[in-house]
């Protein structure tokens, strides 16, 4: 009987450890599959904003005197001086419908995610990115009320700002693989750097 109970407890242990594993695994090549090079690394030109955003206090004293105004989606992104020369690029994110079943697994959802890329980052050093996920706010209260999902991770995205249309929002696990500059980049959402217009 002891036998038993001990292969019982091994098997389990074993068990236990290669979930760990997996998981640690699947994280690493969802944070290598997040950061691809940009079809574009063109630098933008920022613009003035058209529009007097309205002002939020900051919790910081960072400065943040570059401006990245997207007019298609009405926000503007405050960075630091030694952002200057970032580039930009999109990709889309996937959701799907909560509970998942038959009848709703092909009904996936799609958006847009803007992503601010350092001008230090090069293949060979990945510095972090700042990826801005862009919801309507019918996919956002969907996402609130546990109705969509879209990430892997336990948790919802965390919203950054909003205008009459949109919803902005950091993703889940976004800097999660500490790739060179993360400190700085977490720094810099503390400083509520995104006003929508």
């Amino acid at each position: 009987m002891r036998k038993i109970i001990w292969g019982l407890v091994i098997v389990i242990v074993v068990g236990f450890i290669g979930i760990l594993v997996l998981v640690k695994n699947t994280d690493k090549k969802l944070a290598n599959s997040d950061n691809p090079a940009p079809a574009q690394t063109q630098p933008v030109q920022t613009r003035p904003a058209t529009s007097t955003p309205p002002t939020q206090a900051t919790s910081t004293a960072l400065s943040l005197p570059v401006k990245y105004n997207n007019t298609q989606y009405g926000f503007i992104f405050s960075l630091p001086a030694d952002w200057q020369g970032y580039s930009v690029y999109t990709k889309q994110w996937t959701g799907n419908p909560l509970p998942m079943s038959d009848s709703n697994a092909k009904q996936a959802i799609y958006g847009t995610e803007v992503v601010i890329r350092n001008p230090n980052w090069t293949q060979a050093d990945r510095y972090e990115d700042i990826p801005i996920m862009i919801f309507t706010a019918d996919q956002w209260s969907e996402i609130q009320q546990d109705n969509l999902e879209v990430s892997a991770a336990p948790f919802p995205p965390s919203e950054l700002g909003r205008n009459q249309k949109y919803v902005f929002a950091l993703p889940p696990r976004y800097n999660y693989d500490f790739s060179t500059g993360f400190e700085e980049v977490e720094k810099i959402m503390q400083s509520n750097p995104l006003q929508g217009y």
